[in-house]
Parts: C-alpha cells; sequence; structure tokens
C-alpha cells in the first residue's frame, strides 16, 4: 500500500505519538462493515479503526506508532474537546508494563491477537495541567509488546466511546 509520511502530537505522561511511515488504511480486512483496517508494513500489524475517525499527523515524534482520532484536529489534552477521543498503538521493547492510573473505574479482559489482555481505564495524571480521562492496555510480542493508549476529552467522552476503543484494540493483528 501507498505509505504516508505525517507528523504528530507529544501528550504529557504518554510515549510519544507517532505515524508509521509505510503504513495505509483499508477496508478489505476488517471485523466491521463500516470499519476501516489501517496496516503497518513497518511493524508488521494490522488495527480496525471507525470510518468515520481519521489517522492524525505526528509533529516529529519516531516512527514507532499510529495515532487515530474521532476528530481531525485533535491536540494536547488539554486542547481537546470534550467530546474528543485519541487512540495510539506503539512498538514498544521491553518491558510491557503501562502507567497506572491514579483512579482505575473500568477494567475488562480482551482478547487481542489470541492473547488474553487486562484493559484499564480511568483517570492519569498527576496535576490537574496534566490530567485526563483514559485507558490502557498491552499485549505482548517477541521481545517487547504494542501498547494502546487512549486519552478522552472528558469522563462523558470515555463512557460513550469506551466500547469502540475496546473493540479497535480487540481487532489488533499481528503478522
Amino acid at each position: 500500500m501507498a505509505g504516508h509520511a505525517r507528523s504528530g502530537l507529544l501528550v504529557p505522561g504518554l510515549v510519544a505519538l507517532a505515524l508509521v511511515a509505510s503504513c495505509g488504511p483499508g477496508s478489505s480486512a476488517s471485523p466491521h462493515t463500516d470499519w476501516l483496517t489501517y496496516h503497518s508494513d513497518k511493524w508488521g500489524y494490522s488495527i480496525a479503526y471507525p470510518s468515520s475517525w481519521h489517522i492524525l499527523p505526528n509533529q516529529g515524534a519516531p516512527d514507532t506508532e499510529l495515532y487515530v482520532g474521532n476528530e481531525s484536529n485533535i491536540g494536547a489534552p488539554l486542547e481537546m474537546d470534550k467530546t474528543a477521543v485519541l487512540f495510539e498503538v506503539s512498538a514498544q521493547s521491553g518491558s510491557c508494563q503501562a502507567t497506572p492510573a491514579d483512579k482505575v473505574d473500568s477494567t475488562a479482559q480482551l482478547t487481542v491477537d489470541g492473547k488474553a489482555v487486562k484493559r484499564e481505564s480511568g483517570f492519569f495524571g498527576g496535576s490537574a495541567s496534566e490530567a485526563f480521562w483514559g485507558s490502557q492496555a498491552a499485549v505482548p510480542a517477541g521481545t517487547g509488546c504494542f501498547g494502546f493508549s487512549v486519552i478522552f476529552g472528558s469522563k462523558s467522552a470515555r463512557d460513550a466511546n469506551l466500547g469502540t476503543t475496546d473493540r479497535m484494540i480487540a481487532s489488533f493483528k499481528t503478522s
């Protein structure tokens, strides 16, 4: 598929976000008829996302991650609309330990690429200027893992979109 060179954002408390340079969206392999599937040739994975969502640009972060949002102009957490959702896929080396939430109020067991994965959601960030509602999960792969981090513009955005982001995570497949 044709590659896309994009630029992305840095989000306090999370790994730098970036869009894989060798990638492409499509729709043929999506588990949902109205969803598209993103394929990363560089990292060897695919993941489905709603067709109304957007692959977002990168602003200089390393080419190791995918950025998808329900709005086309999402900024850092404090700049996000209350309805915004920012979804990240990152290739991580070493430990797959996620940053713990300050207040976990929702967990789910998901099956991701044939593996049982725990997803946690809650309130993240120590100071009011960096705090946000989010969710996260990680799936082991080789000598590292793929991490999934989601930032929601508000608790109501989290509550309205958590099922969608869980389905996105569950659609993840390595090649």
